[in-house]
């Protein structure tokens, strides 16, 4: 069993210029599809950022209320209202970090998929253009043979057809 594999034939210039265009095409897809997870990022970070607003102007009326009024008479009341308005905002802040590490682990698993198909594409690539390399460096032996088969030819039949 050889040790080598079988070499392919180069590659034409069109067949290159299609295998760099498909290339440019794999780039260009993972470039919008990366804008999209980054859009989707940034509408995740507004929303919490909305949220630690609601967060920090409702922890800023209980210390007001705090301040205004008997904290022992008022204990219980303050605690529901308290309860009552950072339950859905804790739950809403959750939500968005459940959902950012889910956008995040998929951007992941995405941006991982596309750069091994880009190794293998860029593998691909210079695979073929080393094979393109090493049959260029043949072409000038395979015209030398040639030219010394014509002259060998040449030689042969004149000195068959003259004797």
């Amino acid at each position: 069993m050889p040790d080598r594999y079988p070499v392919s034939p180069a590659l034409s210039d069109a067949a290159l210029r299609e295998t760099l265009d498909l290339l440019g095409q794999v780039v260009a897809s993972m470039s919008a599809r990366i804008d999209t997870q980054g859009e989707k990022i940034d509408e995740q970070e507004r929303l919490i950022v909305m949220m630690m607003e609601a967060l920090a102007d409702t922890r800023d009326a209980a210390r007001r209320a705090a301040k205004q009024t008997d904290a022992k008479t008022y204990a219980g009341q303050m605690v529901e209202a308290l309860d009552a308005n950072l339950d859905p905002l804790f739950r809403k802040l959750e939500t968005a970090i459940e959902a950012i590490n889910r956008e995040h682990r998929e951007t992941t698993d995405r941006l991982r998929q596309l750069e091994q198909a880009e190794n293998a594409g860029l593998d691909r690539l210079r695979q073929e253009l080393a094979d393109a390399s090493a049959w260029r460096r043949k072409v000038p032996v395979i015209w030398a043979g040639a030219a010394g088969l014509v002259v060998v030819l040449t030689l042969g039949l004149s000195l068959f057809f003259s004797a």
